[in-house]
């Protein structure tokens, strides 16, 4: 990420450059005492002037936060790290939530803080100015979050905002400062300690004496209130916990079985088959949550209550079962590869291609759209073929809504009217018609570059269409 990546999102952003604020229910949660939802404010800044911004220092924090002893990528890493364990089966698993934790982080503490962290971990000699310039970009970040809501405007002044880009790693270090002074005391009892932003979960080792373990489990608790007041809150020590969407079992032989954990309130509502998506949806679908399933359960009797529960909801959701017993199948025996060679250097790194001065052609899926591979075709054809002063070639037929269209060289105006006017010609497309011209970098299988020349044409001409 270089600077004209920052610079292009502040011209993006400039007809509309304030976050947008709102609100969503967190329907897996209990319902609060005046029987009402609680509610996640949320700070979507994508559209802000600082995004770009962000972006670069979410990219330059990231490797900061993954050095924090308490850190762990996903469920994945967790459950990689716990299966390595053996406890005391007398020891409990706990866990914490944090309350509010992103709004309560008090900004200008948090900028003090983590400025002195990044001037003591990531000086680099080589960039004397790198240092400043990223606690610069982090001010800038940080203190100019001003959103609409509505036809209101509000600035944030303290707190971060659910949604801005480099929030989680910030989240991350600003308590691992903390972690860093008060774990290490208590490790007489606390023997396992990860965090997860605003989660964590913990072994604790209980004293014999059971006054004595409540004496110190109170100690403990009301060390992890104490930064900047944030709050805790704390579960009952147990054999088993849900964390995440794992459920952990502390086992007789001290070993940490593991579980996928599922809330009560999803309703699995899966893509239906009819929905405008392309088809290989639903095989990504399979594949990635059954590959998440074996990956994440100890047992193969749990694996095959899972397995057997998401091909039930499937089927539920109209997918017939000629089509899911193959696709399980297969992803069975991906996933079983896939766990096998965990840890392998197997895998060949993808050949690299000279992207400096290509243009990539990305279009929002239709169903009636061309298959990527006949464009992938017919470009190869008309860039490699196509002879001087002769009309674009169109990859799709004149009953497709839209048609993608290469040239190898610089069209002119009797290039596209003939290219128009043989597809009107056999069928009226009016309004529907969009043309895609030229100069683009196809991918598929076997990624093809080719120059020429791009635009954007419509009929009748409305206001320019984006292609990114």
């Amino acid at each position: 990420m270089d600077a004209s990546y920052i610079r292009c999102h502040v011209a993006n952003n400039h007809t509309s450059p304030f976050a947008q604020f709102y609100i969503l229910y967190k329907i897996h949660k209990p319902k609060k005492s005046n029987g009402q939802w609680p509610t996640r404010p949320v700070t979507s800044d994508v559209t802000s002037y600082p995004h770009g911004l962000g972006k670069w220092v979410d990219q330059e924090l990231q490797p900061l936060a993954r050095k924090q002893t308490s850190f762990f990528k996903d469920s994945f890493d967790l459950k990689s790290i716990l299966s390595e364990l053996t406890v005391n089966p007398s020891a409990r698993l706990f866990t914490a939530d944090a309350t509010s934790m992103y709004t309560n982080i008090k900004t200008d503490v948090a900028l003090t803080l983590i400025s002195e962290l990044i001037r003591q971990e990531l000086h680099k000699p080589q960039q004397p100015s790198y240092t400043e310039a990223l606690i610069s970009a982090l001010h800038i970040v940080f203190t100019n979050s001003i959103v609409k809501f509505g036809d209101t405007y509000w600035r944030q002044i303290s707190g971060t905002g659910m949604g801005i880009a480099p929030a989680p790693p910030w989240a991350t270090i600003f308590y691992a400062l903390h972690e860093q002074h008060f774990v290490p005391k208590w490790s007489n009892h606390l023997i396992f300690y990860k965090r997860f932003i605003d989660d964590i979960i913990g072994i604790w080792l209980p004293h014999p004496d059971m006054a004595t373990n409540t004496s110190l489990g109170s100690a403990f608790c009301n060390d992890l209130q104490q930064w900047h007041g944030l709050e805790w809150t704390v579960s009952p020590l147990s054999t088993r916990c849900n964390f995440m969407d794992l459920t952990l079992t502390i086992t007789p032989t001290g070993k940490i079985d593991t579980n996928l954990f599922e809330k009560s309130q999803n309703l699995y509502l899966y893509i239906p088959p009819g929905s405008a998506h392309p088809k290989g949806m639903i095989k990504g679908l399979i594949f990635g949550n059954t590959l998440r399933i074996m990956r994440l359960c100890s047992h193969k009797g749990d694996t095959t209550t899972h397995l057997t529960n998401f091909k039930t909801r499937l089927l539920a959701r109209g997918y017939p079962l000629s089509l899911l017993e193959p696709l399980f199948l297969q992803a069975i025996q991906h996933a079983d590869t896939f766990i096998t060679n965990q840890g392998r250097d197997h895998c060949t790194p993808p050949p690299t291609h000279d992207t400096s001065t290509k243009i990539f052609l990305h279009l929002e899926f239709h169903p009636e759209d061309p298959k990527p591979q006949d464009i992938h075709r017919h470009g190869k054809n008309t860039s490699l073929n196509q002879k001087a002063n002769a009309p674009c070639e169109t990859c799709a037929t004149p009953s497709k809504r839209r048609s993608i269209l290469t040239a190898s060289q610089s069209p002119t105006v009797d290039h596209l009217i003939s290219g128009i006017g043989s597809l009107s010609a056999t069928s009226p497309v009016g309004d529907e018609m969009s043309l895609a011209i030229g100069r683009v970098a196809l991918v598929s299988s076997s990624p093809l570059f080719f120059d020429g020349w791009m635009g954007c044409l419509r009929h009748p001409m409305p206001s320019p269409r984006k292609i990114s």
